[in-house]
């Protein structure tokens, strides 16, 4: 059977990916990070001014805190789960998408932060969650290992949301974890991507791709949409109207290979 499909995922199993330097979204934001953090060397005046504060507020806060980290520990594992999981979201939306998707729920979590929270908030960590959240949302099948557990990413970012709760509300005086902004950031995540085209829809960054269509005469470009999916999620990961359209698009190539030497 002769498969002639062009969808990059399935190119890049066959040929590689190739080694030309690209400088992505999340490659710069990771720098952009370190090189603030480096600059600002963990001043406190410095978080005072530019980190969110209720009573201090700047207009300019709720973007600049996302910049500014409180350690060296603080700002590794917010960089290394935005590479994680960033990383396949900026490959399917593309640099305009991602960066308008990290910065408005990190704004929109920092305005939660200011309306919610009396402590200087800094991090990223409110646009992080917001990226977890987005990768379970369109990925709810992946397995993730969460405490060393296996589970879908679905399931996995349920637990996050019911921690992050109840953590808030047990208000712990030795938690200097701002619980408001990453539950803020997975609220502002499922907004933007639940209903940010009905809202935004002139924009087009915001509309999420569907999978497949209703229609029966699909375009190609459907199939290979569907095998990236099973590529990442498996054969349980799809629908049974995809495995379907699987079926049929595999039984007319097999027809049409027959009458090939």
């Amino acid at each position: 059977m002769r498969y002639q499909y062009q969808s990059q995922g399935f190119k890049n199993d066959f040929y590689g990916i190739k080694n030309n330097f690209n400088t992505t979204p999340v490659f710069l934001i990771i720098i952009i990070n370190i090189l603030i953090y480096l600059i600002t060397n963990n001043e406190w005046s410095i978080h005072q001014t530019f980190g969110i504060s209720n009573t201090n507020f700047k207009i300019w806060q709720p973007v600049t805190y996302m910049f500014l980290h409180g350690g060296l520990t603080h700002l590794f594992f917010n960089m290394f789960l935005l590479w994680m999981f960033g990383s396949r979201l900026q490959t399917i939306w593309g640099p305009i998408k991602f960066i308008s998707y990290y910065l408005i729920t990190g704004i929109g979590a920092g305005v939660l932060i200011y309306i919610f929270s009396d402590a200087v908030t800094i991090g990223a960590s409110g646009a992080i969650m917001a990226i977890l959240f987005a990768y379970g949302y369109i990925y709810p099948n992946q397995i993730l290992f969460l405490w060393f557990v296996p589970m879908k990413a679905k399931y996995a970012i349920l637990i996050l949301i019911f921690l992050e709760i109840s953590q808030e509300l047990a208000r712990n005086p030795g938690d200097n974890i701002s619980h408001i902004g990453h539950l803020g950031g997975m609220l502002i995540g499922f907004l933007y991507l639940k209903f940010g085209y009905q809202i935004l829809k002139y924009l087009p960054f915001v509309k999420i791709r569907k999978v497949y269509s209703k229609n029966k005469n699909i375009p190609i470009n459907n199939i290979d949409d569907i095998l990236d999916k099973l590529k990442i999620e498996g054969w349980d990961g799809l629908s049974e109207q995809e495995k379907s359209i699987l079926f049929q698009e595999s039984k007319k190539r097999n027809q049409e290979d027959r009458h090939i030497n």
